[in-house]
């Protein structure tokens, strides 16, 4: 009887087949799959294309760009402090008003007072249009020839408009009718537009500058065919 060794293990398992199996494949029946390589490093970027990178840059330039531009400008209108001009009205007349089967006549001379409030910046008005309105309708306009202005200076430019023999309304014709009756006088109401080159050393801005005095009452009552503009000298609004 065969003694076993006390210090031997049991076998466990299964016993190794023999002869060995060959796969059908080539592979060892245990090999791992196999997958593509992939670099795990944590380092590693891909890099970016040449085109996005020139797009990136030209934004940010881009955009450095308008914010020393915006600082530029802020620091101009805080320097600077850029404002409108004013107009004033300091009178109108008119003569040979007449009114009768539709038709109106007249001649308004007036008398504008342009300042500037800016004391730094002058202006050069390339164009003055001033209109003369009755109830919204329009009545005459002309033009004035261009002028300059200084910092904190001031010019008055008279203008005259005519009306001969223009069509009104019915409607109108009551109203005027009613007022030189009932107030003794007939208000009017004027738009004055001017194209104003703002200039700071080589700095230039031309814009339509846009004022309206409105409501200003000529003494024409009952029948007479002159008067003069009621009260003292009217600020036009913007």
């Amino acid at each position: 009887m065969q003694q076993q060794d006390p210090n031997a293990r049991p076998a466990t398992g299964y016993p190794y087949p023999y002869p060995p199996q060959q796969p059908a494949n080539g592979y060892p029946p245990n090999a791992a799959t196999a997958y593509p390589y992939h670099n795990h490093n944590p380092h590693y970027a891909p890099q970016p294309s040449p085109r996005a990178v020139l797009l990136r840059r030209l934004f940010t330039a881009f955009t450095v760009f308008l914010l020393i531009l915006g600082l530029i400008l802020f620091i101009f209108f805080i320097v600077v402090r850029p404002q409108l001009p004013t107009v004033y009205l300091n009178s109108l007349s008119v003569s040979n008003f007449t009114v009768s089967d539709n038709r109106l006549a007249g001649n308004w001379d007036l008398r504008l007072q342009f300042q500037n409030p800016n004391s730094k910046m002058s202006l050069h008005y390339d164009g003055v249009s001033c209109a003369l309105y009755y109830d919204r309708a329009s009545l005459s306009e002309t033009r004035l020839q261009p002028f300059d202005l200084g910092t904190k200076d001031q010019t008055p430019v008279n203008a005259t408009l005519s009306v001969s023999g223009t069509y009104v309304d019915g409607r109108l014709v009551d109203s005027i009718g009613k007022e030189r009756g009932e107030k003794g006088s007939v208000e009017f109401d004027l738009r004055v537009v001017s194209l104003v080159t703002f200039r700071y050393g080589v700095y230039r801005r031309r814009r339509y500058v846009t004022v309206f005095c409105d409501d200003v009452a000529v003494g024409v009552g009952g029948n007479s065919s002159s008067g003069n503009m009621v009260g003292s000298a009217k600020r036009c609004k913007p």
